[in-house]
């Protein structure tokens, strides 16, 4: 994912981390920013609808920081 600026970039990143702590057994996600891009790199040994589900909430929560820094910002 690429963002205006690394800040956002990292807000992103930081928002994401609590629900990264504790993954189900079979899943694992790493995840870097590099300036103002996030890499994500998802492994998984689950069903596909699983790992559908975890970059559906990747996005999700890319969404909402997006949307709380702009309302912020106005």
């Amino acid at each position: 994912m690429n963002f205006e600026n690394e800040k956002l970039a990292e807000l992103v990143l930081r928002s994401l981390e609590p629900d990264n702590e504790h993954l189900p057994e079979g899943l694992k996600l790493d995840v870097k920013r590099d300036g103002r891009t996030i890499r994500f790199r998802i492994y998984s040994r689950r069903a596909v609808s699983s790992l559908l589900a975890t970059i559906d909430d990747i996005l999700a929560m890319a969404i909402l920081v997006l949307r709380t820094v702009k309302a912020a910002s106005t």
